[in-house]
């Protein structure tokens, strides 16, 4: 059975799950990056398998270039389908609602998600606080326990097994779909806030996430290196007089923020002096990510 990975990674979480489900299971890792400019896609493997991390839960929990990868996979019909969701609060409150979406995209192109997996890793903007329920901060621990969740999910790729807990999900993604529909309208205003948009603008979630880029800072300490044009997974940043200048197609993967290497980029999304990327991954996998 040959296998394809295909992986969408910001600060390397995806990126490390996606590369040791690859060579456990002995298939091809693919950034989804190398290949999102393709019109169409045939994919010449019998399985794929679609790592990416959980973005906004209670609106959609797919990076928008998740979707975009989806809808381009032109013989989607006749490929077996497993996704691998990594989230940085509980997997039952951000990683299920994202796998049942991305459920629901495969469905429409005419392709059935087979098997769904997720597993827990360091939030990339640390923000723990907002979670009401306590949830283990430490690194190390999370990290440690992400490599056990692996294994058995490769093991459960190998075997062609289903998901886990497959009834006790669905009743569970059942009971958060109302919840999330209340928190909707909110995180719909904070992104027309962080878009610069006005509060009456007809623009849809879609729409505004790209435009969340104008509200980055890029600070005097920026030189024009140029390593945030390198590891923009979209191609979103150009250097124009020797500063960052945003191209509004933003992913909002942080990527910009954790990797310049004078700490002079700024996203919304992060307290000041906030830096996490997984620490098995170096720049220049990030470089590789494009």
């Amino acid at each position: 059975m040959s296998i394809k990975i295909f992986y969408f990674s910001g600060t390397g979480n995806s990126y490390v799950v996606a590369k040791d489900i690859a060579k456990k299971v002995k298939a091809d890792l693919i950034s989804i990056p190398k290949v999102i400019n393709m019109d169409r896609m045939q994919v010449d493997a019998d399985s794929i398998g679609i790592v990416f991390p959980s973005y906004l839960a209670p609106l959609s929990g797919i990076p928008l270039i998740v979707e975009r990868f989806v809808k381009k996979i032109a013989n989607i019909e006749s490929i077996h389908i497993f996704a691998v969701c990594t989230c940085g609060g509980y997997e039952c409150v951000n990683a299920l609602p994202s796998l049942n979406k991305l459920k629901q995209i495969i469905r429409s192109c005419g392709g059935k998600l087979s098997a769904e997996y997720s597993t827990r890793l360091p939030m990339n903007n640390l923000d723990y606080d907002h979670i009401p329920i306590p949830i283990n901060r430490d690194q190390q621990v999370i990290i440690n326990k992400s490599k056990t969740k692996i294994d058995d999910i490769c093991y459960r790729i190998i075997k062609k097994r289903s998901t886990k807990y497959k009834i006790a999900k669905i009743l569970f993604n059942l009971l958060m779909t109302p919840l999330y529909k209340m928190m909707r309208q909110s995180v719909i205003n904070a992104l027309k806030e962080k878009a610069k948009e006005p509060m009456d603008t007809k623009l849809t979630y879609f729409e505004l996430i790209p435009l969340t880029d104008k509200s980055i800072i890029v600070d005097k300490k920026c030189n024009g290196c140029g390593t945030c044009v390198k590891v923009c997974p979209v191609n979103n940043i150009k250097i124009v007089d020797n500063k960052p200048q945003l191209q509004h197609k933003c992913e909002m993967c942080f990527a910009c923020d954790e990797w310049c290497p004078y700490n002079a980029i700024h996203h919304w999304s992060r307290s000041k002096g906030v830096k996490y990327h997984h620490p098995e991954v170096k720049i220049s996998d990030m470089f590789y990510v494009k």
